[in-house]
């Protein structure tokens, strides 16, 4: 018998008559294994395994072939020459592997490919070395991560309410060219301890303090502002004047900066301090710079933060909150 089957090389089976001399032993031509080789006795094919077993030459019977009952093999290929699976026609259901799941990894280990579980939500991958195995392991202190990134567009305000005090200590806020509606505004900021279903905005809830490089192109005046006890806090002071407003003006940029908070989690009072620089009102177009520090006066939890103009909407700009990591 021979021929090709498909995708394997030429298939010639080593046939053998062992005649009708009975026993348990049966000799074969060429070494071969249990699986690679076919027995018939008196005609009716034999289980591998159960019935017999192949080691090298040697056929062995399971029970005894009684004395004129004919015995014939045959062996299937030869030891070694199977065909090597061409590229990419293996799947990892054919691997020996106990189990899979989504997000694994597949690795090198000491001597075989192993797999890798996924790693709990928010770890990464470290390198075990040349010598080792990679793992899963929580990121070092102190890492910005981002949270969340938001364009706004003719919004009321913007809100954050993505706490998680298990991961991150601090907060960090950052304003890219937010620009308001309505000309010559403040930016205020307010807190929430109940995840943003009310904000404090009583006449006493924060006490915010800053200085201001400002009025740069005419004078390089300086100046400041505070409240001991606001109802927001004034992130560029609540003066008024052509220099102490933003500018809403097509060729004005509004506010940019960052403002941080620092572990919102804890029951004692919340502080934060912050770093803008904005544009106020023509004719001059101003660029000022406005630097301060503030304390929710409540001693609660801080969840929720909200970010407006003291007078109408937010026309464009972004936001982004980042989370400064645990140590």
């Amino acid at each position: 018998m021979s021929g090709l089957f498909k995708n394997l090389q030429p298939y010639n089976p080593s046939w053998k008559n062992h005649g009708t001399g009975g026993g348990t032993s049966f000799t074969l031509d060429v070494p071969s294994t249990t699986n690679a080789t076919l027995l018939t006795i008196g005609g009716v094919l034999q289980l591998a395994g159960t019935d017999y077993t192949v080691s090298g030459t040697t056929v062995t019977t399971t029970s005894s072939v009684a004395s004129g009952v004919e015995v014939i093999s045959a062996v299937l290929y030869d030891l070694g020459s199977v065909t090597t699976p061409g590229a990419g026609t293996v799947n990892f259901d054919a691997l020996s592997f106990t189990s899979q799941a989504q997000g694994d990894l597949l690795y090198r280990g000491a001597s075989s490919w192993a797999r890798l579980a996924a790693g709990t939500s928010g770890h990464v991958l470290q390198s075990g070395g040349s010598g080792g195995n990679p793992s899963w392991v929580a990121p070092a202190g102190g890492a910005w991560s981002l949270i969340s990134a938001t364009t706004l567009s003719s919004d009321a305000n913007y809100s954050f309410t993505g706490f998680n005090a298990s991961t991150y200590d601090a907060y960090v806020f950052v304003l890219i060219n937010v620009i308001p509606a309505t000309d010559a505004v403040h930016i205020h900021m307010t807190t929430s301890s109940d995840g943003g279903s009310s904000y404090d905005s009583g006449a006493s809830d924060y006490n915010w303090l800053m200085a201001r490089n400002k009025d740069m192109v005419s004078d390089g005046g300086d100046g400041g502002d505070a409240d001991a006890d606001d109802a927001h806090i004034a992130l560029i002071g609540d003066n008024s004047g052509a220099a102490n407003v933003i500018g809403s003006d097509s060729d004005e940029h509004g506010v940019s900066g960052q403002i941080w908070l620092y572990d919102p989690a804890s029951t004692k009072n919340t502080h934060g301090t912050y770093d803008l620089m904005y544009q106020s009102t023509t004719p001059e177009n101003l660029v000022n710079i406005a630097k301060g520090g503030f304390a929710r006066m409540s001693a609660a939890d801080v969840d929720a933060i909200r970010i407006e103009f003291s007078s109408g909407n937010i026309e464009s700009g972004q936001i982004n909150a980042y989370g400064v990591k645990n140590s």
